[in-house]
């Protein structure tokens, strides 16, 4: 199996490298590309010309050119039994790289992730020159860099890797916890150990969202209780009303950005349906969890923190402050973020 690790500085990427490689998995990363080049130019590996060099094949090359580079010395050195062996890929930080790697055969893209005051805990725990004493916006600075925000097509463009990837570990804990965590990635992927429940209702919600007749976004939701599924829907029309590829997006014909006046809209939430349709079949929701794969909205929420759903397990972010702000003040709901194998609506 080959194992491409992606995600932000001070995730712990370097960690899981190193358990891999204790697990007989051989170590190569992308910018070994870079450093090979500059050796062939006679450089110095120094930052500046590492920059440089990495800047000059992209450009040469295409932005996938470092991932490319990869396989083929993987290729090279498997030969006739190439797929049976066993790498651990690090460094990916573009889409493109992680296409051409996508190319070898049992080939998995592993993403990382953790919070920003982690991370920046993380930095300074470096105790690189300068970094010592980092501040959290300065961090959030260079993260925007790596998410690929400013960057070019070939500049890094993280987030879109994170998007991309087929499993998603939050390392904010424990050492025990990060080995847990990757052992369930490397049994699950080969097929020897079974998805978690959260796996599965993420799955279900993800399934559900094929269904969703919003044109912006498609969105599901599961409830479950005791491990036992309640009631799942998507966003859409209410009942009985013309779906909005009918009639057009009222948001879009107001120019009404994402996360704002969540009120103009035709549509009913995803989390809205779920708990609605509880309320018409008599199904109590106290202690129960909320699967969705999106962040609620600040209506959603005000319905779930009354609904008696004890956890919200979502997967991708919605930026919707008052949401997040009222949420954040209350103490009976539980906001998780989803980790462990990744969905697609």
């Amino acid at each position: 199996m080959y194992v491409a690790l992606t995600g932000y500085m001070g995730t712990g990427k370097g960690s899981i490298a190193k358990k891999l490689e204790a697990l007989g998995y051989k170590y190569i990363s992308l910018s070994d590309m870079v450093r090979e080049e500059a050796d062939k130019k006679g450089l110095e590996h120094s930052r500046e010309n590492l920059q440089k060099v990495g800047n000059e094949l992209r450009s040469n090359y295409g932005p996938g050119v470092l991932g490319l580079r990869v396989k083929d010395k993987i290729e090279s050195e498997e030969g006739a039994i190439l797929g049976t062996g066993k790498w651990v890929i690090d460094g990916v930080r573009n889409p493109y790289e992680a296409l051409e790697l996508k190319k070898l055969p049992n080939s998995h893209l592993l993403a990382v992730t953790a919070s920003l005051s982690t991370i920046t805990e993380r930095i300074r725990g470096r105790k690189r020159p300068g970094e010592e004493t980092i501040t959290k916006e300065e961090v959030f600075e260079r993260l925007k860099r790596e998410s690929g925000i400013g960057e070019d097509e070939g500049g890094q463009q993280v987030q879109k890797c994170l998007d991309a990837s087929e499993f998603l570990i939050i390392n904010e804990g424990t050492i025990e916890e990060l080995d847990h965590k990757l052992d369930h990635f490397i049994k699950s992927t080969m097929g020897i150990e079974r998805p978690t429940f959260d796996e599965i209702f993420m799955e279900i919600a993800y399934t559900w969202a094929k269904r969703a007749t919003c044109l912006r976004r498609r969105v599901g939701a599961v409830i479950a209780k005791d491990h036992q599924q309640l009631t799942a829907g998507y966003n859409g029309a209410p009942r009985g009303i013309p779906h909005c590829a009918e009639t057009g997006c009222i948001r879009e014909k107001l120019k009404v950005p994402s996360g704002k006046n969540a009120e103009l809209c035709r549509g009913t939430h995803a989390e809205q349906n779920v708990i609605t349709q509880a309320a018409k079949f008599g199904i109590s929701l106290d202690g129960a969890t909320l699967y969705c794969n999106t962040f609620p909205c600040i209506i959603c929420a005000k319905m779930i923190l009354n609904s008696g759903i004890k956890k919200v397990v979502y997967d991708c972010d919605y930026d919707d402050p008052l949401s997040k702000e009222i949420l954040s003040q209350q103490s009976h709901v539980e906001m998780v973020r989803y980790e462990g194998r990744k969905f697609k609506a």
